[in-house]
Order: structure tokens, then sequence, then C-alpha cells
């Protein structure tokens, strides 16, 4: 085995327009499909002024693994 699979990417961009956001999230389930198909994810796209609750509260699309 190359390595223990126990470590995890959290990440906030902002200053991005909608499409441009959307872009970055297929982007990354795509990667994360890649890496870690049996892998937890979870995305959260909005307003800035939202990142906290979007977090909190789980306005959030899961990307489950297989």
């Amino acid at each position: 085995m190359a390595g223990k699979k126990d470590n995890a990417v959290v990440m906030v961009l902002t200053d991005v327009t909608m499409t441009q956001a959307a872009q970055v999230a297929k982007e990354v389930m795509r990667i994360k499909n890649k890496f870690a198909p049996l892998g937890r994810g979870t995305i959260a796209t909005g307003k800035r002024q939202d990142v906290g609750e979007l977090l909190q509260k789980g306005k959030q699309n899961r990307i489950s693994g297989k």
C-alpha cells in the first residue's frame, strides 16, 4: 500500500462567479471519484456571506462512495 488514507481536504474559495463555482465543484467531484471512490464528500456552493451557514446547517450536495 502506498500510504494510509487518513487525511482530508477542506476548502473555501471566494471571489468566483456562480459559473466558476459550479465548474470548481464539478472538477472536485471528478477528482474525488478518481482518488477516493469510496470516500465521503460534501460540496456546498453559495454566496460568500452564507459560508458559515453552508458549513453548519448542511445546505450541501453529498458526494458518496459507491
